[in-house]
């Protein structure tokens, strides 16, 4: 049996399709977050890792999913971030902005740092709920 990383970050096939290098962002900064988080000590106490599921998704996305979706707990830790929480599994929605899109259609070249700080931002955000060691920004 094939056992995934403990964080898994994914994107929305509508913003793969709009940003063509959006996929190698996003599977980078799952390896770097996941080294990150082991380092920090996150998996220390095998039997209480939390697994983490990211999805960044288009506001016009979160907005729906906000409106539709209520399977668990949700909490809204920002305007653009919910967290589903169930057990020892977690699921984070994650919208870039209408404003934040035109800003990367602009500029193309900030997309991995951009994606790199709105990750790790959330991932800090779980951190200090979680009890756990933040990354550095």
């Amino acid at each position: 049996m094939e056992e995934s990383l403990p964080i898994t970050i994914s994107a929305s096939e509508s913003l793969t399709k709009r940003y063509n290098k959006l996929t190698s962002v996003v599977n980078k900064q799952e390896a770097q977050v996941n080294f990150q988080t082991l380092a920090a000590g996150w998996y220390e106490d095998e039997d209480k890792i939390t697994h983490i599921e990211m999805l960044l998704v288009g506001n016009d996305e979160y907005l729906q999913q906000l409106a539709t979706d209520n399977s668990g707990d949700i909490t809204e830790i920002s305007d653009d971030v919910m967290l589903y929480i169930n057990q020892t599994q977690l699921k984070c929605v994650i919208a870039i902005t209408d404003v934040e899109m035109e800003l990367l259609d602009k500029e193309p070249k900030v997309l991995s740092g951009y994606i790199s700080i709105k990750v790790k931002k959330v991932i800090n955000e779980i951190a200090e709920k979680q009890g756990l060691l933040t990354l550095p920004l």
